[in-house]
Formats: structure tokens, sequence, C-alpha cells
């Protein structure tokens, strides 16, 4: 049986309601690569976060809103309108990472899952990269346009095994990004400006890969999917 990979979700009120849900080309970019994906909720009273990690055999955790202030220690800021990612969110995605890391489970981390990472180990985040980093080199914008770039990734680290390149052009579309970075992660790629933009281990132990891009829209780049080919052969392995 293909291996089951969990997808973390959004988390948002719409309509009266609360929404656990996520973008098809999550999903699809696990089954493209022989992965089953199944879209994980956040239990109630009758169940646990505990139990969910023991059923899946890898991680997916997906991009989203802005990361609340509060959780890293970071500056009120100006949020045009937008909601920062729920508590509630913000808690599952914690304890569902922790738990698959702990359990040595692939963990494959996006956009904000990335940027959450960073956070979960320590480091902080700039709340607004084109205002708060010098020079910085047009990253996109949270709902706003998607412009590629290159990043320049470090020879010896997982994720150049697994692409096999030392330099490789990304998609990018974020206002915030790495500033201080985590205890026990290691920089795996950087854009030309400075700004991190892939985290793994710094124990050199491969149980996740963290990347600020979006490789689940890049279905047409074979280089992008060995990331998602590797989630799902490092479930296989085990």
């Amino acid at each position: 049986m293909a291996p089951i990979i969990g997808i973390s979700p959004y988390y948002y009120h719409l309509e009266d309601t609360f929404w656990m849900a996520t973008k098809e080309a999550y999903a699809y970019r696990i089954w493209d690569n022989g992965g089953i994906p199944l879209l994980l909720t956040h239990p109630n009273a009758n169940g646990s976060v505990s139990e969910i990690g023991d059923l899946i055999g890898g991680l997916l955790m997906i991009g989203g809103p802005d990361l609340p202030v509060e959780y890293y220690g970071g500056t009120p800021y100006d949020l045009k309108g937008e909601d920062p990612m729920h508590p509630n969110r913000v808690a599952f995605d914690r304890k569902i990472f922790e738990i698959c890391r702990d359990q040595k489970k692939p963990i494959l981390s996006i956009c904000a899952g990335f940027q959450h990472i960073n956070v979960i180990y320590g480091g902080t985040l700039y709340e607004d990269i084109p205002s708060q980093l010098p020079n910085a080199i047009d990253h996109g914008g949270y709902k706003g346009p998607t412009v590629h770039h290159p990043v320049e990734v470090d020879p010896h680290c997982t994720l150049h095994d697994i692409i096999g390149e030392e330099v490789l052009t990304v998609n990018s579309a974020h206002h915030q990004g790495v500033k201080k970075q985590g205890e026990g992660l290691k920089v795996t790629a950087w854009s030309s400006d400075g700004l991190v933009e892939a985290v793994e281990p710094s124990n050199g132990e491969a149980t996740f890969l963290a990347v600020q891009w979006h490789p689940e829209k890049m279905e047409n780049d074979p280089t992008q999917m060995k990331l998602f080919r590797w989630l799902i052969e490092e479930t296989n392995s085990d």
C-alpha cells in the first residue's frame, strides 16, 4: 500500500463556521509522487493529535497566514485587514510536527510551515521583508503576484542530496521570512539578499526539510518534484 501522508489544514472562519481545508495542489503532488494524501483535522475531546501521528507515515506542513507576533516575540504591524494564523492551527501544527519529528517520520514543510518550524526552534521572523530587510530583492507578496528568483543551496546538506543542484530557481510570494535562525537548525539555502530560504536539522538527521517557496505549484519542474518524492520514499524506507 502507498504511504499515507498527512496534510496539516488551513483553519479559518467563514459563513458562521470554522473550516479545515487545503489547496488541491498539495494533495495532487502527493498523489503524483506515489503517496496517499490525507487531510488532517484538529481533534476534539474524543481524539488526540498523538493518534493522528500514529496513523500517518509522513507529514506535509502547508502555507497559510502570518504567525501571530506574540507567538515569537515580534512587533505588531498593519495586517491590512488579514487575520493572523488562528491559535488552534498554531497549536495543532506544532504538536503534529513534534510528534512526527520525534517518531522520525519524514516532514516536508512549506512557506508558513517553514517559518513555523523556525519559531518552534526559538527563531524569529521579519514581519515585513520589504520594510525590514536592507537591500531585499522582490519576494512577491502574500496573496500577491508570484515572482521567481534563484537561491543558493549548501552543497553539504540533505536538500542538496535530494535535488543535486547548487543554484535553484524558486517561486516566491511572501512578505515574511526568517530573521533569527532557530537553534538546532541548519540553513541550507538562501537568496541573494541573504534571506533564509530552507532549513533542516543541524544534527544531520534527515527528519524534516523546510522551504520558503511553494514547490507544489511547480509541478512541471522535475527538480522541485524531487522534494515530494523524498517525502514518499523516506516514508517507504521506514
